[in-house]
């Protein structure tokens, strides 16, 4: 099946993940905002078999709602679905309205759900395979309706904790008083994280993009430094970096993991069954596990402030994901002149962005690196300082 989605460009990557999971689907093109020659271009230029929309896509001159019929005498085989958003309150009628008109062109693949919920890739995978009906929409309407009314406090409380502070980083001048050359504020002894209760902490880790590299590294050195700790400690690796990483060390096969360099280490597929034996799991989930990421405690992303990237970052910072401000934005590499006038405009945002410099190797994580997980573990977990070795006092012999 060949399918056109209409969205905003910050979706699409969510889009991009959701079409890796289907099987006998083609994904033509995005339409990012709707003209007036729309229904021209949807079905003289792709005639997909599938026309995804997703409500708030960019609109000029054109509305989706009132030209579904135009829409359908020009491609009459073409099947619609409609994501509303979110169901809530504020929108319920909004939303039932909608289905009423849509219900009358035959249409009741309209779903009150958001692109960044829980859960979303898994739905629309399905919805692909198995089109709603009139009476499977009304139960998911009964469904969802019912989740609002017995959850109105988690929704009201959700929707206003969600900080929506623009990052805008065209803003990105930077004086002389804002850096000084290279001042190293990490380099004192590592503290000692100690451990006050007995839950489990995932750590994952990702990139924006498909090229970014360092997802792997950060996850080792935050291992070595959380073992240095004293610790328990693991890292789950995507397939293809498991296998290259035995294939470097001469090891043949290693399917239920391995231990190398003194870092426990598994394949990311037995992330579920292997991490209760473990105080931190440390999942490298690179540019596609993001399933992984969504439902980590500790996040954080490896990013770069490269001309070529800064686009898609701040797509990425200005989007609806529910978590956008808890994540941990590292940056590598990135000189501390470019860092200080990008990462302006992110704190402004309310994001929090860090810095890390090279180390020898993953095995010995430089000081600065050591400072820089310490404090985006002192998050979620105590910091102790350590103990100040008391002075001796030399003039006391003296005086005897």
């Amino acid at each position: 099946m060949n399918i056109v989605i209409a969205t905003e460009k910050k979706n699409i990557r969510v889009f991009d993940e959701c079409m890796k999971n289907t099987n006998n689907h083609n994904l033509l093109g995005y339409e990012t905002e709707l003209k007036s020659n729309f229904v021209k271009r949807i079905a003289e230029y792709y005639n997909p078999h599938i026309l995804v929309v997703v409500r708030g896509v960019k609109s000029k001159n054109f509305d989706f709602l009132s030209s579904v019929g135009e829409l359908l005498r020009a491609c009459p085989k073409m099947r619609i679905i409609y994501f509303f958003g979110r169901l809530d309150k504020n929108n319920e009628r909004d939303y039932l309205n909608t289905v009423g008109l849509l219900a009358q062109y035959g249409i009741y693949d309209i779903l009150p759900y958001d692109v960044y919920e829980r859960g979303f890739r898994n739905k629309f995978t399905e919805l692909l395979a198995t089109p709603l009906t009139k009476e499977s929409l009304q139960e998911l309407i009964d469904k969802r309706q019912e989740e609002e009314q017995n959850t109105p406090t988690f929704i009201q409380t959700f929707e206003k904790i969600i900080d929506t502070t623009p990052v805008d980083l065209e803003k990105m001048s930077v004086e002389n008083t804002d850096y000084q050359a290279e001042v190293i504020t990490y380099d004192e002894p590592p503290e000692q994280i100690i451990e006050p209760f007995n839950e489990h902490i995932t750590i994952a880790i990702e990139t924006l993009s498909e090229r970014q590299t360092g997802c792997t590294l950060t996850a080792f050195e935050i291992a070595v430094t959380l073992m240095q700790h004293k610790q328990t400690v693991a890292v789950f690796l995507d397939e293809s970096t498991y296998n290259g990483y035995l294939k470097y060390h001469g090891i043949n096969e290693a399917p239920q993991g391995c231990e190398i360099n003194d870092i426990i280490i598994y394949p990311l597929h037995l992330y579920q069954k292997m991490k209760v034996h473990f105080r931190f799991s440390i999942c490298d989930c690179g540019y596609t596990e993001i399933d992984y990421f969504d439902n980590a405690e500790i996040k954080i992303c490896i990013c770069s402030f490269d001309e070529w990237n800064i686009s898609i970052l701040a797509d990425y910072l200005n989007s609806e994901l529910p978590y956008i401000k808890d994540i941990n934005y590292v940056f590598f590499p990135v000189s501390q002149k470019n860092f200080v006038k990008f990462s302006k405009q992110m704190i402004k945002g309310h994001c929090k962005c860090f810095r890390v410099k090279n180390s020898p190797d993953y095995t010995m994580p430089c000081d600065w690196n050591k400072g820089i997980y310490n404090e985006i573990l002192s998050k979620y977990v105590k910091i102790e300082q350590p103990k100040k070795r008391p002075k001796k006092l030399f003039g006391l012999f003296l005086t005897l």
